[in-house]
């Protein structure tokens, strides 16, 4: 009897350690990913020549500066690196999120996403091939096709602006409002999309003349 409490033992201790062995990735304070919480679902293995955290049951992660929580069906994490997760919901600044492959860089501060990926953030809905979520300018970068339901709109390449909703249409698009059609030209182009509040409803106006603010805003992912 003693035998089996002392294994319950090591069990526990064992699970305590990876949990907290997950959530000490806080070695560069104030960084985008580096106070993160991982909560495990089920089992996890560590692999100790590879420094490798497996979920296979999955689990939740949350960062404590940018408040990006992600919910994943299996997960894979390496200390203070990166954490790759399959089947994921995600959600933050920039909305909330579903792809079927997610890979953070824990260094880099970045966030990215493909597979059956699909974004809504208040009046903003739509679909892209990939996308790459900088946490600390808080800018997302769609490549395409990106087909927008909300508003309607198709394009080669999206820009958002997680603080402000604003988004970016660039290379070939084409945007539909009610009887107002706009289409790039030829060799493509850029469309500003505004959003402002109409009678308290968030709404998108777009304007062929991009502004300078928004240009600046972008100009990492336009050069």
């Amino acid at each position: 009897m003693a035998a089996v409490h002392r294994l319950r033992d090591v069990r526990a201790f064992a699970c305590v350690f990876v949990v907290l062995l997950l959530g000490s990735a806080a070695w560069a304070a104030g960084a985008p990913f580096a106070a993160l919480t991982i909560m495990p679902s089920g089992p996890q293995s560590y692999d100790i020549t590879t420094g490798v955290t497996t979920l296979p049951k999955g689990g939740t992660v949350i960062d404590q500066d940018t408040g990006v929580t992600l919910h994943a069906a299996s997960m894979r994490y390496l200390q203070g690196k990166s954490i790759d997760a399959k089947n994921a919901n995600v959600s933050g600044s920039f909305g909330q999120l579903t792809a079927s492959t997610i890979h953070i860089d824990i260094p880099d501060g970045t966030l990215t996403a493909s597979g059956n990926l699909k974004l809504t953030r208040g009046a903003l809905a739509l679909q892209a091939a990939s996308l790459r979520y900088d946490a600390g300018r808080e800018v997302v970068d769609f490549t395409g096709p990106v087909t927008g339901t909300s508003p309607d709109f198709q394009a080669d390449r999206v820009l958002l602006d997680a603080r402000s909703g604003d988004v970016l249409l660039v290379g070939h698009y084409r945007f539909s409002e009610g009887v107002l059609t706009l289409t790039s030209p030829e060799g493509g182009g850029r469309l500003e999309l505004h959003l402002h509040q109409v009678d308290g409803k968030p709404v998108y106006d777009a304007a062929t003349d991009v502004s300078p603010a928004l240009l600046a805003r972008f100009a990492p992912e336009l050069h």
